[in-house]
This record gives C-alpha cells, structure tokens and sequence, in this order.
C-alpha cells in the first residue's frame, strides 16, 4: 500500500523518523516541505492514526515533477489509463459517496467541468460510490505541489475543524506530538510542562510514553479546565495539574527533571507580567536550574530574538543541538532542543 501523509512544514527530520519507528516495514520513496510518501503493508487503522501527522492519503496514482503539467492534464491522464484501479481500501467504508478535490500549490483549483463529470463516471464504475459535491463520505484529492509532483489519492483520515475544537493559542495534537518525541521520552523520568495551558503537550505525552508528567500553569481557569479534562481522559495516575509560575518553581529541586517541553508565551494572546525579553530570561535559567545532566529541553515559540538571547546567556549549561524553523497558523515559529551539559 502507497501512502503520503502532510505534517507542519519544517519538522521532516522528527516526522521521518517517528514515522519509521512507529511502522517498521515502512520505505520512503519521496519527501516534500510538510508532505511524505511512503509504502508499508501495516495495519490500515495504524497508518490512518499516525499521531505526528496532519492527514494521510492512499495513492492511487503518482505524478514525477515535470514542467509545465497542469491539473487538467492529470485528470486526462487518468480517463487514459485502462489498468488504473480506484478502490475504497478498508477501514474506509466501500459504499456510499464522494466528492473530487482539485488543489494546486496547496490551493482549491476548478477542472472543466465535462472533464469532472467523465472523471466522476470512471469512479462510480470502479467503485460504485456516488458523486455528491457537497458533503460526501469520501474525498478523493487530484494534487499538485508546487515542487511539481502530483498525486491522485484517497484521504484516510476525517478533516478536523481545529478552528472550533481548539482553545486560543493551544497547539494542534500532531505538533504537539512532534515536540515530545523531539525529547526522547523514557519511562523511568519525570516530565515537565509549565506552560501547559489546555494540555495539548502533557496529553500527547500520556498518549505514546510511560513515565509521571507534571502540567502546570499560572491560569488558575484553565488549570481548573486542565484538571477534568485529566479526569475525563483517564489520567490522574499519570499526569499531575497544579497551578504554578513558571518563572519561580522552587517546589522542584536543581536536578530534579529529566524532560522539559513547552510552548511559553509568545505575547501575541496574553501579555507578560515582565518585558518578554526579561520573562525569557528568568526562564530559560529556571529551566536549565531543573535539569537532570543529559536532561532535554524543546520549547516552541516565534519569539526567537528573545529565547536565543536567554539560551545564549545559559551557554555554559545548555546546548542547542537542533532547531527547526516553521510555520505554525501562518506565523514563523522555531522548534528549538536544548540538552543540559
């Protein structure tokens, strides 16, 4: 089975690599900013819920760049080729209907219209699904990139409206994902998250490594919030909620924490209590005053100035040894590792 999944553009290295840890067997054949395609023979529900990933598509024919190919010479091409086979794959369902979905450099493009229509005809024959353009059970996507290569694919995984499911400022699960992976979680340490707003990164942590989690926050409302969501989640033996300032966490001793991940504030939701460039500061050194020796630290944020600056005056105790630039709800952001000498 032939697969390309999308992840937050600028994180390939950790996503690759998660990949290839999470579905042994799997062989990459193509990697694109933010896109990755692949072959494994796993279990369709594992690849369907790789946590790191934004959606996974099933190919069901490739494109090699080529210049000057259009959208509409892709479609001709399918209507073309006789041996091409368009099947609904378990664990999607093989009835019911579907919609075709033009895009070109990651936007939504019109095809001719009669183009569609034969394009539409040649499914239902295969498949024996109906077109329906509004909402469908299936979405069945003809891509191109702006890199050049195309893909004609089912998508394996349900749209998630983040714009109403998510709180202000909290991150998407996959990214949050990408980050604890990035600090090497193991089961005999403690974790940290004293940032945790809403517990996207304590939750993610929970979800795939072992280990006693501490979220903490300085919002009491969503410290309050934190704690059913713990309840309801079935994990109040793993994750800790307190209501805490990150900036003063002498309740831990120096040493004490083994993996610290975060998303600090960025000053863009809430404004800080002190000039960023001082709360910067008072973290980062907070931060490398809790570390175990080898102790990780990942933070997020698109206030590099100010965090390169605090990193810089810890030189002594933490190295930066990776940093990934990205585009996070179209603002530039870095992913920085930090390790405790």
């Amino acid at each position: 089975m032939n697969y390309y999944s999308t992840f937050v553009p600028g994180l390939l290295e950790p996503v690759q690599h998660a990949l290839t840890q999470t579905l042994p067997d799997c062989r990459v054949h193509l990697t694109l900013d933010g896109l990755i395609a692949y072959e494994s023979n796993a279990n369709l529900e594992e690849v369907r819920a790789l946590p790191f990933v934004t959606n996974t598509f099933h190919i069901l024919k490739s494109f090699p760049r080529q210049p000057g190919r259009t959208i509409r010479n892709m479609a001709l091409q399918i209507l073309s080729d006789r041996a091409l086979s368009i099947k609904i794959v378990p664990p999607l369902e093989r009835s019911g209907t579907f919609r075709v979905i033009t895009s070109l450099a990651n936007q939504l493009v019109p095809l001719d219209e009669a183009i569609m229509r034969d394009l539409e005809k040649r499914i239902t024959a295969r498949t024996d699904l109906v077109p329906n353009r509004s909402k469908p059970d299936h979405e069945i996507w003809l891509l191109q990139r702006t890199e050049g290569h195309g893909f004609f694919s089912v998508r394996m995984s349900r749209h998630k409206a983040y714009d109403k499911l998510l709180q202000k400022g909290e991150l998407r699960p996959e990214l949050a994902n990408v980050l604890c992976r990035l600090s090497e979680p193991r089961a005999d340490e403690l974790f940290l998250d004293p940032f945790c707003g809403s517990g996207a990164i304590p939750i993610q942590r929970a979800s795939f490594a072992k280990g006693l989690i501490i979220a903490s926050d300085n919002n009491q409302q969503k410290i309050d919030l934190l704690k059913q969501r713990v309840k309801d989640l079935d994990l109040k033996k793993r994750i800790v909620v307190r209501c805490e300032n990150a900036l003063d966490l002498g309740r831990y001793g120096a040493g004490s924490i083994h993996k610290i991940v975060t998303d600090p504030p960025w000053g863009h939701f809430e404004a800080t209590d002190v000039p960023l460039e001082e709360f910067y500061d008072r973290m980062v050194a907070e931060f490398a005053r809790l570390l175990v020796q080898q102790g990780r630290l990942v933070v997020v944020t698109a206030q590099t100035a100010a965090f390169e600056a605090a990193a810089g005056k810890v030189a002594s105790q933490l190295d930066m040894i990776e940093r990934f630039n990205i585009l996070l709800s179209g603002k530039k952001a870095v992913v920085y590792v930090l390790v405790r000498k």
